[in-house]
């Protein structure tokens, strides 16, 4: 069995954006939450259904709770039978927590994403299906993460990454990235949106001594 130094929180920014903060816990009574199926039958590991909340009221002392983390908040997608799902998948969602946060204290707010957006892609290694499966912002945070976990493989690390929102009943079935399309994915970034995302600090040291530190 391996270890690896704890990340801190594996926020959702989608979080934010709906007005909640990372992290908060809801109280919801046992008795609302109930299956959207519209049969009514209980949903199973096979429905890759949410619960959903009905019928809350004001909570009563003493009566059972479910107390939920947010993961994150996203459209709802409603299958024919009532399913619900979210739109999406981790990699619009995840960050490394409060490795990310200091980056954004460092490199200014929204480093990552940025950078991403200003990428230019190798063709030769990013088409297609494996485009639409990673990213280039969750395979940035996949590179940064890994700093933190010398040794592991690049499956690792995405589900490390991904924490809680693998389990989200996304509407297309999400699984981990296979170590090929890392590897692609890796080769299509290159070394420039890695190097942007050193604190400008490390940037001018690398410049000074033409040696990297190999930190984010």
């Amino acid at each position: 069995m391996s270890s690896y130094p704890a990340v801190g929180r594996s926020a959702s920014v989608s979080a934010d954006e709906g007005d909640l903060p990372a992290g908060v816990m809801v109280a919801v009574p046992l008795r609302c939450l109930v299956s959207p199926l519209k049969d009514g039958a209980p949903v199973q590991d096979g429905d890759r259904s949410a619960l959903v909340v009905a019928d809350t009221e004001q909570i009563r002392a003493g009566e059972p709770v479910v107390f939920l983390k947010v993961v994150a908040v996203a459209p709802a997608v409603v299958a024919r039978k009532g399913q619900v799902r979210a739109a999406g998948s981790p990699c619009g969602h995840a960050t490394p927590g409060t490795l990310e946060d200091w980056l954004d204290s460092q490199a200014g707010p929204g480093v990552i994403g940025g950078i991403a957006e200003n990428a230019v892609l190798d063709a030769r290694f990013v088409k297609g299906g494996r485009e639409r499966l990673l990213t280039a912002a969750f395979m940035i945070r996949v590179i940064v993460l890994q700093t933190l976990m010398p040794g592991a493989q690049p499956g690792d690390v995405i589900i490390a990454l991904a924490g809680d929102l693998a389990l989200v009943p996304w509407a297309k079935p999400w699984r981990p990235a296979p170590e090929r399309a890392c590897l692609d994915w890796r080769k299509a970034l290159g070394p420039a949106p890695l190097g942007n995302c050193r604190p400008p600090c490390c940037r001018r040291q690398v410049r000074s001594t033409g040696t990297g530190t190999g930190s984010p």
